[in-house]
């Protein structure tokens, strides 16, 4: 058996542990995730690492601590903190969802597609569920007592600033 096979089996037994058959899914996930990247050529492995250690972290994130299995992944999540790191955001990154409402046909021979709106929630809906938490008028009451305090603040420091001599 070679290095990266016992490697391989070694890690997929921690996954397992951790999550304590409460997963399969997720750990069959995993698996193929490891798998990928062990496989994988040279220039993509880093990439399909991180997706193994963004997905052992959120496992451990769920299951919590499971003893020596867990201890071994997050010492694996430690040496490989690095991959980790947010990535910058891609426009392949995003998913716009639309139901085709027709095609545009420019002059120039030109076809676009036109997508129908979205409906939208109604505003209120974001208030009412603020107020079930905290009452519109004490919402209100805090904002000017907060803006009150740092206009008064600000009018100290102008005040001491310019026309108190030193």
């Amino acid at each position: 058996m070679t290095d990266e096979s016992l490697f391989y089996r070694s890690f997929i037994e921690d996954i397992r542990r951790c999550a304590a058959g409460r997963a399969p899914s997720r750990v069959a996930e995993l698996e193929r995730r490891i798998h990928a990247a062990l496989s994988a050529p040279s220039e993509r492995r880093e990439g399909l690492w991180a997706r193994v250690v963004g997905g052992v972290s959120e496992l451990l994130c769920t299951f919590g601590d499971r003893g020596i299995a867990a201890a071994r992944l997050r010492a694996f999540l430690r040496e490989n903190a690095d991959l980790d790191r947010p990535r910058d955001v891609a426009l392949t990154d995003f998913t716009f969802v639309g139901k085709p409402a027709g095609v545009l046909h420019a002059r120039g021979g030109h076809r676009y597609l036109l997508f129908a709106p979205i409906p939208r929630a109604a505003p209120d809906a974001a208030a009412s569920v603020l107020d079930e938490v905290v009452p519109a008028p004490t919402r209100r009451l805090a904002e000017w007592t907060v803006y009150g305090l740092c206009g008064g603040a600000a009018a100290a420091a102008m005040w001491f600033a310019f026309i108190v001599p030193v």
